[in-house]
This record gives C-alpha cells, sequence and structure tokens, in this order.
C-alpha cells in the first residue's frame, strides 16, 4: 500500500515509488507503508550564525528539522513539515518506541552519572539519507557522509573520521509539550526531537561534526530526506 500525504493539495513530486519518488516542496512529505518508507521535502539552508557550519563543533543543534521548532534557525536540512506530521509519517511506516522520555527528564538524568549512563532513547532501527537531482541525475546519500568526525584515537590523538551514527525512532519530540525543538534527525542521544544517535546515553557524548559543504547540495535546493523504517516483526 502506497500511503500519500502533503501538506497542499497535490503533492508535487516525480518518480515512481519509494526508491525514485523527488518531493519538490519542503511542505510535503508522503508515506509508503509496504515498503517502510518515509519522504519529507526539505530546503537546503546555510546560516552563518548558528555554530559549527563551516567548523567542527559539538553544536547540541540537530543539523535537520522542522521549521515549527526552535532551533529551526540552526537547520541544514530544513522543512515546512510540522513535528507532528513527520512522526505520524514515521508511525505509519512501522516505526515504533521502545524508550522515549521528555527533555525535563533527560536534564534530571544528567544531574546524576549513573542515571545519565543508564538511560538510553531506544525505538526502531532507521536508516536516512537525502536525495535529490543534481544535472538531470538523481542522487542518494546517506545523511551520515554529509558530516566528518573529529574523533579521539587509541592513543588519546584526534583522528578525523567518517561520522558513523546508530539512528534510532524514539518520538520524544511530542512529549515535550511545553516546547517544540523541531530536530528530525539528532546527532546525539537528545530527547528533542525523533530521531537520535544512541551511541551514548542522555544527550552523552555530544559527537565533534563538521558539514562537508562539497557534498551537501548548495543553498537553496530542495531535497528529499528520506527515511528507511527496519521494523522488526
Amino acid at each position: 500500500m502506497i500511503f500519500a500525504i502533503a501538506a497542499t493539495a497535490v503533492t508535487m513530486a516525480f518518480g515512481t515509488g519509494a526508491y525514485d519518488t523527488i518531493l519538490e516542496s519542503s511542505d510535503e512529505y508522503m508515506v509508503f507503508e509496504d515498503q517502510h518508507v518515509v519522504l519529507i521535502g526539505c530546503e537546503i539552508c546555510y546560516n552563518p550564525d548558528s555554530p559549527g557550519m563551516d567548523d567542527f563543533s559539538q553544536r547540541t543543534q540537530g543539523w535537520s528539522g522542522c521549521t515549527d521548532g526552535v532551533n529551526e534557525p540552526h537547520f541544514i536540512f530544513k522543512s515546512r513539515v510540522s513535528s507532528e506530521d513527520a512522526n505520524t509519517a514515521m508511525t505509519d511506516a512501522g516505526a515504533m518506541t521502545y524508550n522515549s522520555f521528555p527533555v525535563t527528564e533527560a536534564v534530571s538524568h544528567l544531574q546524576n552519572d549513573a542515571e545519565c549512563w543508564g538511560h538510553y532513547l531506544d525505538g526502531t532501527p532507521v536508516m536516512v539519507a537525502v536525495r535529490w537531482v543534481e544535472d538531470g541525475v538523481t542522487r542518494e546519500v546517506a545523511y551520515e557522509r554529509f558530516f566528518s568526525e573529529m574523533a579521539t584515537g587509541r592513543n588519546g590523538e584526534e583522528v578525523e573520521k567518517e561520522f558513523t551514527p546508530h539512528l534510532v525512532y524514539h518520538g520524544s519530540s511530542l512529549l515535550n509539550t511545553d516546547r517544540i525543538f523541531g530536530c528530525l534527525v539528532c546527532q546525539q542521544d537528545c530527547s528533542g526531537g525523533l530521531i537520535c544517535n544512541n551511541d551514548g546515553a542522555c544527550c552523552q557524548p555530544v559527537p565533534t561534526l563538521k558539514p562537508d559543504w562539497e557534498l551537501i547540495p548548495e543553498p537553496g535546493t530542495t531535497v528529499t530526506m528520506v527515511i528507511y523504517v527496519m521494523p522488526e516483526r
């Protein structure tokens, strides 16, 4: 079954299915239930006043998200689809939450190291990619490829490497009823958004990342965020 939803009356898209459709507007999304795939329209944005746009940083804001959230100025991959609609799309595609909590609970856990390191967000594993047309050719690149990570080597030295997150859906965004953060994919285990990297527990550690602007499409380009949901059955 293909279940398609759009924020406008007509979905502007071209392609034949989950694996080649490209949305042409950042306010549209589609759900392919049988294939467990979600497509979310985004625009590439560059804000020179946002931390870490050109250098390695441990910024806490996500790099992708929805414009209805307070982190909107910081997103590179920015969608006008609401956080609630994005969450519904993922659950329609089969994503489930195993462990979620609001930001206020994360703050309380951070005040106790034992609680912090024993408390993970968890849910259905997902893979995230970005799809767009470049010079008439459809490209699709894994989301993490757009970032380089500065990590610590075996002997304590700094090592620049590929970013290798473990991404899961957790859906905590809707638990933050007093504040919408808007993040779609967070690079750390943060409960402000919908998908996170839970390699570390409860917001720790914050990875040191730098965007690769040679690979990221030009600012102003409309791209499609592709979320491959991997339900356990």
